[in-house]
């Protein structure tokens, strides 16, 4: 039988520092069953396959991923590129883009932050706060740098 969480149905962008157990606990036990997916600051994609055919692999809904494109602020023409000419904003998109066609009720995003411009980071918070009301999901971020529970996008856990 499955363990239960509270995590489970919560909709919103909660921050959760990296040294609480408990919540990350609750979070890899989500990954184990398959009800969360983790967005990491590399890409793990299949490596002999084009970034298209890379979303294209999690695509559940079919041909709604021109409508969920603006979603993430990913231009279309970001599909079309060589998988090494990625920026990790770029890449990071790419993953919130394959979870949401994957219709994961929860996001974990770890320690991507540090990889990111400050621009980046200004535009990554309130674009998960937006994706999180748009598509009812659940979106963790899991950092060591608590300036990141205060910020107006996030709810600290």
């Amino acid at each position: 039988m499955e363990k239960p969480t509270q995590l489970t149905k919560s909709i919103g962008f909660y921050y959760v520092s990296k040294d609480n157990e408990t919540k990350t606990s609750e979070l890899s036990l989500l990954l184990a069953q398959k009800k969360a997916i983790l967005i990491r600051a590399q890409w793990p994609s299949v490596p002999f396959l084009s970034v298209m055919d890379n979303v294209s692999l999690a695509n559940k809904k079919g041909d709604d991923l021109e409508s969920v494109l603006p979603y993430v602020q990913l231009p279309l023409s970001a599909l079309k590129k060589e998988r090494t000419e990625l920026t990790p904003f770029e890449e990071i998109k790419i993953q919130l883009l394959l979870a949401l066609l994957s219709e994961r009720e929860t996001l974990l995003i770890e320690n991507v932050l540090s990889t990111l411009t400050t621009k980046e980071v200004q535009i990554l918070l309130p674009l998960c706060q937006e994706i999180a009301e748009q598509f009812a999901v659940a979106i963790y971020l899991i950092h060591e740098d608590e300036c990141f529970a205060h910020t107006p996008y996030t709810t600290y856990l």
